[in-house]
């Protein structure tokens, strides 16, 4: 299992932060914002409480967005890299995304707190084979 805190941050090393706990579980989104945002198949998202990721270096350095329904993306605006994701209603709970975790760490989440989130709208060219649950709407 991962070892606590682990360091994390984007490309251009302008943000870093630390997480330190594990997340509450790991949600692989297929959904077209997110195919968007991240100009890939799939936005992998690590689901943990605020308490447990500190900004380290460069919050001023981070832009926020809304996002439709009721969210908040940030990035860095020198390098671009997607950092953290929040949702309005639930004000304790935070998103991060463990690719941004240095050596590339398992963001420490149980096995069975795994999976795929709105499958229904995935590209129609994205083919994916594992064993992970996966809801067609999302579960987040």
């Amino acid at each position: 299992m991962t070892d606590f805190p682990v360091p994390g941050g984007c490309v251009c090393r302008s943000v870093r932060y630390t997480v330190s706990g594990a997340a509450d579980f790991v949600v692989h989104c297929h959904c077209s914002l997110c195919r968007r945002t991240y100009a890939g198949l799939v936005a992998t998202g690590a689901s943990i409480e605020k308490k447990h990721l500190k900004i380290d270096k460069g919050e001023n350095n981070l832009s926020t967005y809304p996002t439709p329904p009721n969210g908040r993306r940030q990035f860095c605006r020198t390098c671009g890299c997607s950092l953290f994701y929040y949702l309005d209603d639930t004000p304790e709970i935070m998103y991060y995304y463990p690719a941004t975790l240095d050596g590339g760490v398992h963001p420490g989440h149980p096995d069975e707190e795994e999976y795929h989130a709105h499958v229904g709208s995935k590209a129609n060219w994205e083919n994916f084979d594992d064993d992970l649950p996966n809801f067609t709407e999302g579960k987040i």
